[in-house]
């Protein structure tokens, strides 16, 4: 580093100079400390790695002395090692550990650095080095190795004479394929010359020695006017083919379409006139899997509350759930629990078709508070493990028995918002409030707007049929 350069600059001062050097300059002050830059430092001063390397160690509260710059690297502390302290000299043990880790496995050399691997820098290279003379006489082909170096195709002399003999034969099966018209596609050629061969070899030998494969000459034609007549009335052919199937499929896409639409907005008319259609909503602690449930509600496809209570999960409130649903853990003291309304909710949907929006939430959110109910409920003397197993195949045995029905899905179909991104319709927000009653509400005014088209026609089936036409006002 330093001391290299300095040596360097000493052994270059002419033998008739007399006076000394001047002390080197040093680029700025830090701390009151020079800074010098790369190779400007005086040769005595020393890193703390490099006083490592010389069993050097920073004597107690020992300070730097100067500082050394290096680009793109920073600024490094610099000793004086006539302060520092001796280390103690290395036990055998150790010089035997940091050989072993310094010794090639292949050569046996100590190197200076440590030799990861089988093989040290050395006999790394040695080995490529070998591996390249030795593919330098190895033929592409049959992978013979030879004495000598092969020519720069690669290839020993039986393996070349037969790479020429194949590239001949491909060159005159291509003068033969572009001199002659390959025909209209349905049989063998017609045999109408294009060009001459003569013509061809010129073209063809223009292009290359050692090609394999060769171009067609732009002004060649590529067939007879009669074979290029018939590839034409072909490709219309099979282009109008192509095009009649397509219309097709477009007209079947759009009569599925057409039918699904219709589907879905009778499923919603006539859910409008079902008594037993009922709608539930739940708000809960959060989105995440342990969430709670802190209100219910269920109502029928009319409008009229079966079920609209608070619920106390046990657990407080966090305050970005409550700033969306305005339930505080203040609002839900003394109000019942979800096992105290467990009987009254399976006695209301027992037998009924209940519509949610975004039923896959609302149903795991039951789905906990079920599992965490029958873990209550479970036996004394069974293990942690059977209890929350028995739990949970009773929580999944209740909802076996409930008929769940999704609307966000339908509904999100029918008002038809695509997403380029998702590939698919985008998920529409339930506009309720977010309390568990007005969802309720707005899920069933989701169904009006699907459903308009036919309401009538179903509320006259259902007047017809001795129900209320009620749910279509």
């Amino acid at each position: 580093m330093s001391t290299t350069t300095a040596a360097a600059e000493t052994e270059q001062i002419p033998s008739s100079r007399t006076e000394t050097d001047p002390a080197p300059r040093p680029r700025e002050f830090l701390g009151g400390l020079p800074v010098y830059g790369w190779g400007r430092a005086p040769a005595h001063l020393r890193t703390q790695t490099q006083m490592a390397s010389e069993r050097l160690k920073l004597a107690d509260e020992q300070k730097p002395v100067a500082y050394l710059y290096i680009q793109r690297h920073g600024t490094f502390e610099l000793y004086d090692p006539a302060d520092a302290v001796k280390m103690k000299p290395l036990a055998s043990s150790v010089k035997a550990k940091m050989a072993q880790r310094r010794t090639c496995p292949t050569c046996g050399k100590i190197r200076k650095y440590v030799v990861r691997g089988k093989q040290c820098t050395v006999c790394r290279d040695k080995a490529r080095a070998e591996q390249q003379r030795r593919e330098a006489r190895t033929c592409w082909d049959c992978r013979t190795v030879r004495e000598r170096r092969l020519p720069t195709h690669h290839r020993c002399p039986d393996c070349r004479r037969k790479q020429l003999d194949k590239r001949r034969q491909d060159a005159v099966a291509w003068v033969e394929k572009v001199t002659v018209c390959p025909g209209d596609g349905y049989g063998a050629g017609c045999s109408v010359k294009l060009v001459t061969k003569k013509e061809a070899r010129a073209y063809q030998k223009g292009q290359g020695a050692e090609r394999t494969w060769w171009s067609r000459a732009p002004h060649w034609p590529e067939r007879c006017p009669s074979c290029a007549e018939a590839k034409r009335l072909r490709d219309a052919e099979e282009h109008a083919k192509r095009q009649a199937e397509y219309e097709e499929r477009e007209k079947k896409r759009r009569e599925a379409e057409q039918r699904e639409a219709e589907e879905r907005e009778r499923w919603a008319a006539a859910a409008l006139v079902d008594s037993d259609v009922l709608v539930l909503d739940t708000e809960t602690t959060g989105l995440d899997e342990d969430a709670r449930i802190v209100e219910l509600a269920v109502l029928t496809s009319r409008g009229e509350i079966l079920l609209d209570t608070l619920l106390n999960p046990g657990v407080p409130v966090p305050d970005d759930a409550a700033d969306i649903h305005g339930i505080t853990t203040e609002a839900l003291a003394g109000a019942p629990t979800f096992s105290d309304v467990l009987v009254r909710l399976t006695g209301l949907l027992d037998g009924k078709r209940c519509l949610i929006y975004n039923k896959w939430y609302d149903v795991g959110r039951l789905r906990h508070e079920l599992t965490l109910h029958y873990l209550d409920c479970s036996a004394v003397n069974a293990t942690e493990e059977e209890a929350a197993a028995w739990a949970r195949e009773q929580a999944a045995a209740w909802l076996d028995g409930m008929q769940f029905e999704d609307v966000m899905i339908p509904y999100s179909d029918w008002v038809g918002d695509w997403s380029e991104y998702w590939g698919n319709n985008r998920w529409q927000p339930l506009q309720g409030g977010h309390r568990a009653a007005g969802d309720c509400r707005a899920v069933l005014d989701c169904l009006r707007s699907m459903g308009r088209k036919y309401a009538d026609e179903y509320a006259t089936a259902s007047v017809a049929s001795g129900g209320t036409d009620e749910g279509t006002n």
